[in-house]
């Protein structure tokens, strides 16, 4: 079973986000369990696509409010955004290339679970506290 990486310290006040935070740290810890594991590659495609369409979702909802918001750090948050993006793309072609493998299990936890709860702790944070000091309601549905 993938291992819960959601902590109440990981919240940053904003429901959406939130949720779609829980979302993605359980299916990246799935991801990490079915590579180290080795286990069918039809589940790890599976995983990975669905991380790529809810990783540009989630990022969606964000950058949406911000740009709304006139978020000043905007510019940044979303250059962290796409450097997450390709990072997931990079290990995505390389699970392509050379399937499970010991290496690409490691890049997973330290490219993306480590980066991801990080950029919860620090720059999400950031972003959560000025979404209710301005008292932006955060949805998930496009505008």
């Amino acid at each position: 079973m993938a291992r819960d990486l959601w902590e109440e310290n990981l919240s940053v006040g904003v429901d959406v986000i939130d949720e779609q935070h829980k979302m993605l740290l359980s299916r990246l810890s799935e991801l990490s369990e079915s590579v180290s594991q080795r286990r069918g590659s039809g589940q790890i495609v599976g995983t990975l696509s669905f991380l790529s369409d809810y990783v540009d979702f989630h990022f969606g909802t964000e950058e949406r409010h911000m740009t709304a918001n006139d978020y000043p750090g905007y510019e940044e948050h979303k250059a962290a955004h796409e450097e997450f993006k390709r990072t997931l793309k990079r290990l995505s072609d390389d699970f392509e290339e050379e399937g499970a493998t010991t290496g690409l299990a490691d890049s997973i936890n330290t490219l993306l679970i480590n980066w991801f709860l990080k950029h919860i702790r620090q720059v999400d944070q950031q972003l959560g506290r000025f979404f209710r000091e301005k008292g932006v309601d955060v949805t998930a549905e496009s505008e």
